[in-house]
């Protein structure tokens, strides 16, 4: 199924020290995103114990998600999580994806859903938001793994009839809003600048 993706940021508290050559719309979401860092490792740090998410993060089972409207690729967003020490999304259970799609389909209520039958549904609303997640099959088709510790994909949520690799290049996954948010394969490069094409990275980070 080919279409235009909108990711979500899940960043961890990890210290950043490393650098690497960002254009400047990565080096904005980066800033941003050091800031949230800070606050919440501010919280992390008081008396040695978690004192939940920051504002403007979601916490789930000892993890923090913080969600983001930006602009990248699954490459691109993998790259950025990986600087923050963090990962793109590793969903290992049927109540993590059943929360994560809750998030998704509350956020995007007065946007979605014209017509339900997901393979017809013409959907091209900028403020329509599909996520990336972590898994992908790059190395071998068909063979999905998260890119976060080349572990298999064991649980999946895929959508009736997915994965069908569209093209012969869809290789990552992402949480497609028009299907309820079950999973759908696409293709890992969007083009920056296409107003379909809002996309921006998802990682995760234990609060510990």
């Amino acid at each position: 199924m080919i279409f235009y993706a909108l990711l979500v940021i899940f960043c961890c508290v990890s210290v950043i020290k490393s650098e690497t050559c960002f254009g400047k719309d990565e080096k904005s979401i980066l800033a941003g995103i050091r800031s949230s860092l800070k606050a919440l490792e501010d919280r992390l740090n008081i008396n040695g114990k978690s004192q939940g998410c920051s504002a403007g993060w979601k916490e789930y089972n000892n993890h923090c998600y913080y969600f983001s409207n930006n602009k990248t690729t699954w490459f691109e967003a993998e790259r950025i999580c990986r600087n923050m020490g963090a990962y793109l999304v590793k969903v290992t259970d049927a109540k993590e994806n059943s929360w994560i799609k809750n998030i998704i389909i509350t956020k995007s209520m007065d946007f979605f859903f014209l017509r339900f039958e997901c393979d017809l549904i013409s959907y091209k609303k900028e403020s329509a938001q599909n996520y990336w997640m972590g898994a992908q099959d790059q190395l071998k088709e068909g063979e999905w793994r998260w890119v976060s510790d080349q572990s298999k994909v064991q649980y999946s949520g895929w959508s009736n009839g997915e994965p069908n690799n569209t093209g012969g290049n869809e290789d990552c996954v992402l949480f497609y809003l028009p299907c309820s948010s079950n999973w759908n394969d696409g293709r890992c490069h969007f083009p920056i600048g296409d107003p379909s094409a809002l996309l921006s990275p998802k990682c995760t980070a234990h609060s510990q």
